[in-house]
Formats: structure tokens, C-alpha cells, sequence
């Protein structure tokens, strides 16, 4: 009885873990899922990520050529809303390390050497290229950065990462005073355009800071890995994010689908022959998946066209503008040129989107090369998150797989541990009444 007891017990702990197991799989995500299209994208989520999926290797490996790993930044631009604090400059940190002269290609030394001061951007130069939606777009100016000012930076030797870096003040500011205020659904298309951008491009922030996590806290040469919950402390509970660095992502391959003429024909020189015939062809790559993909996943034509939305037009480009601003008063220098470049790079976006030509080349859209630099670097850092959002979730599959396991072999073991000393407690029972029994034979053998 006892035998039979134990297999019915044992059958009903396996059973009951392999429903358990069953469940957990399909309640713990794999990636991120949602059915259908996402509000003010034209492209599904799945074409948009099935696209990612063939272009991203192809991006990030554009990524390592010399021509899009060295950007010109300005840093020593003041806040032009508050005082600030020191800047972090922690070489294990937030420092950021200088191309050397060596580094830098013999032609952009050369204009860096006759390049002068532009004069000083105002706001009603931004303004005024928004004035008639119907009319050709001149230039999309981006706080400070047009100015031909800064330092060359290898993108590569100073790689995005968590740095320590409290940002909350600046995306209080952003969120606070430079968006447009209102529930989504109550807000017009150009409204909740501007609000999901600034959201998307926070969401892919936090997605590359816990990708490339550094405890710097923990050791004195501390190891990148991936903060899973990190992640979706920031990112992987709010689907709303998520979606809307979709929406973000669908812009920025509209508007590379857009100028795909003029970055394909572009002149990649940097005096390194090799590596300039190795970035066009990545980009004819590019530039034929992409447009074979999914040619159009975002209506920019939509936007703007009630003559009754100058005054949202001018909010939307004030918005644009303070947050470029808003960008030098990051107080690590790092996070710093980070934003100033993803502003850059949206900026940049913007400039081709509103562009009235219905197909852009070098002749009728001029784009500098530190614009084409900040636009595909932004692109790629939109493309990297899309797929570490979906590496992300299958990390923590992984780690509560990982937890399951444990916890399995934890009870397995108890259970036998309990079974080992019941059937130890029977064989003492056991040897306890054969030994009694036999004084007692023996009693009654003396006793006769």
C-alpha cells in the first residue's frame, strides 16, 4: 500500500509541473507582442519588425565604417535654462575620449582648419521654415549644431552606455514643458506626433543604458551586461513605449526611404579607399531591403495640412527647438553627445520628411555630412533597440526559466529527503520490533 501511495503521489507532483511548466511558457513573453497596426503607423508592428529583422545586421555594420563613426559635436555650449552643476567628466564614465588628428580624414581636417563661426541661429530662422506647409523647406535648424563648431568624436571608442547618470531633470523639463499636454486620443495627428517621438526616443535610451549596463559601484574595472530588470523597470511593462519607439522607428525608415538616392549617391570620402567602397555598399544593401520592405510606413504628407494648424505647426517646431537646446544642459558628457547627436538625427529626419520633391536627391535637398552622420547613427540606434527589446524579453523567459528550474530541483529534493527519512523511520520501526520481538522469544524460552 505504501509503495502504491508513494507512486500516486509522485505522479501527481509531475503532473502538476508539467501544467505549471506549460502555463509559464505561455504566460512569460518571448518577445514583444501586439496584434495588428499601431496608432498613426501605416506598416503592421510585425512588417516593421519582420524589416528590422534584415536590416539591423546591415546597420550596425555601417555602424564600424569610418565615414559614420566620427561626428562633430559642440559640448561646451551653456544651459540656457538653468545653472548647472559640474559636468561628470569620469574617464570610467562619462568622459569622452577626442579623435586624434591621425584619426580624423585629411579632407575634414582640412575644412575644419578654414570652417569659421556661422552666425548665431535664431528662433525666428527655425520659424520661418514652417511658416507654409505648401512651400519648398529650407533648412531645419537644430540648436548649436549647425555651426561647423566642436570636436570629432569616434562614435565606437566611446560607445553609448550606462554611465550613472540621473537624467530625470531634463526629461521632467522635456516632458513637463516642451511636449504637447492632453490624453493621446484628445490630441490632433501633428500633437501626438511630436509626443511620440519624444517617448520613443526615451524609450530606445533606456533600451541601450540597460543593453549596456555598467555597475560602476560594483569594482574598480567593472563588465557590461544586460540589466533585464532594469529594462522593465524602464521599458518592457509600459507597452505604450514600446509602441511609440515603434511609431519613431517607422518615421526615421520613411525618411531614409525617402532620401535613399541621395544617401546611396553620396560622396563617402574619408582617404580610406577600402572602407569608403565598404560603406556604399552596405548602404545599396540597405537601401534596397529597406525599400523592398516597406517603402512607406509612415504618411508624413498628412500632417500639416489644415491651413487651422499654423499655431500647433509653430508649437510643434518651439517643442523641437527647446528640446535641442534643452540637450546642453546634460550634465554627463557622454549622455550629452548622445543627445545632441538622436536630436541631431531627428532634426535631420524631419528636414527630408517636409521636404515637398517627391523624390529626393543632392540637387533639390542639401544635407550636410555631420546631418547624415547624426541621421543614420540615430537610425541605427532606433534599429539596435527595436531588437534588443525582443532579446530583453527572451532574457527574462530565460532567467524565470532559470528561477523554475531551481525551485523544481529544490522540492524534488525535499521530496526526497521526506520519502528517505520516512523509510528510514520504517526501517528503525522495523529493527526496533525485531529486536524486541526476539528478547521477548527469548523471555519466554528461559521462562519454559
Amino acid at each position: 500500500m505504501i509503495k502504491y501511495a508513494i507512486a500516486a503521489f509522485l505522479f501527481v507532483l509531475l503532473h502538476s509541473n508539467l501544467v505549471a511548466c506549460s502555463t509559464f511558457d505561455a504566460f512569460v513573453q518571448e518577445r514583444f507582442e501586439h496584434s495588428g497596426k499601431i496608432e498613426d503607423i501605416c506598416a503592421p508592428l510585425e512588417r516593421l519588425r519582420e524589416t528590422n529583422s534584415k536590416v539591423v545586421g546591415y546597420l550596425t555594420e555601417l555602424s564600424d565604417t569610418k565615414f559614420f563613426k566620427i561626428f562633430r559635436v559642440n559640448l561646451d555650449v551653456d544651459c540656457p535654462f538653468w545653472a548647472m552643476k559640474a559636468m561628470c567628466t569620469s574617464k570610467t564614465k562619462c568622459a569622452i575620449c577626442e579623435c586624434a588628428d591621425a584619426d580624423i580624414p585629411i579632407k575634414w581636417r582640412l575644412e575644419l582648419n578654414k570652417s569659421k563661426p556661422a552666425p548665431v541661429t535664431t528662433n525666428q530662422d527655425f520659424v520661418s521654415i514652417w511658416n507654409d506647409r505648401h512651400r519648398q523647406l529650407d533648412e531645419l535648424h537644430v540648436e548649436d549644431v549647425e555651426n561647423d563648431q566642436g570636436l570629432y568624436v569616434n562614435l565606437k571608442q566611446n560607445p553609448e552606455a550606462f554611465t550613472g547618470y540621473q537624467g530625470q531633470k531634463i526629461w521632467e523639463t522635456i516632458y513637463k514643458e516642451n511636449r504637447f499636454q492632453g490624453e493621446m486620443r484628445e490630441l490632433s495627428l501633428e500633437e501626438r506626433t511630436l509626443n511620440r517621438m519624444i517617448s520613443g526616443l526615451h524609450t530606445s535610451i533606456s533600451t541601450h543604458l540597460s543593453w549596456f549596463f555598467i555597475d560602476h559601484d560594483t569594482s574598480d574595472t567593472p563588465e557590461m551586461r544586460r540589466n533585464v530588470n532594469l529594462f522593465f523597470e524602464k521599458v518592457g511593462n509600459y507597452p505604450d513605449r514600446i509602441e511609440n519607439l515603434y511609431f519613431l522607428y517607422s518615421l526615421m525608415l520613411r525618411a531614409f526611404n525617402r532620401a535613399a538616392d541621395l544617401i546611396r549617391d553620396y560622396e563617402y570620402d574619408t582617404g580610406d579607399l577600402k572602407s569608403d567602397i565598404r560603406t556604399k555598399n552596405i548602404i545599396t544593401k540597405i537601401v534596397h531591403t529597406s525599400t523592398s520592405q516597406c517603402q512607406q510606413p509612415f504618411q508624413e504628407n498628412e500632417l500639416f495640412q489644415d491651413v487651422s494648424k499654423v499655431e500647433i505647426r509653430k508649437q510643434f517646431m518651439n517643442y523641437f527647438h527647446n528640446i535641442s537646446r534643452i540637450m546642453n544642459c546634460v550634465e554627463c558628457e557622454k549622455c550629452k553627445m548622445y543627445g545632441k547627436l538622436q536630436t541631431y538625427g531627428l532634426g535631420t529626419a524631419l528636414k527630408i520628411l517636409f521636404n515637398q520633391d517627391e523624390r529626393i536627391n543632392n540637387t533639390n535637398l542639401h544635407i550636410k555630412r555631420n546631418e547624415l552622420i547624426a541621421f543614420v547613427n540615430t537610425f541605427i540606434k532606433f534599429s539596435q533597440s527595436i531588437d534588443f527589446i525582443d532579446r530583453m524579453f527572451t532574457l527574462r523567459k530565460a532567467q524565470y526559466w532559470k528561477i523554475a528550474e531551481t525551485i523544481g530541483v529544490i522540492l524534488v529534493c525535499l521530496v526526497l529527503i521526506y520519502f528517505a527519512s520516512v523509510k528510514f523511520k520504517f526501517y528503525l520501526w522495523a529493527e526496533i520490533r525485531q529486536k524486541y520481538t526476539k528478547v521477548k522469544t527469548s523471555e519466554k524460552l528461559k521462562a519454559n
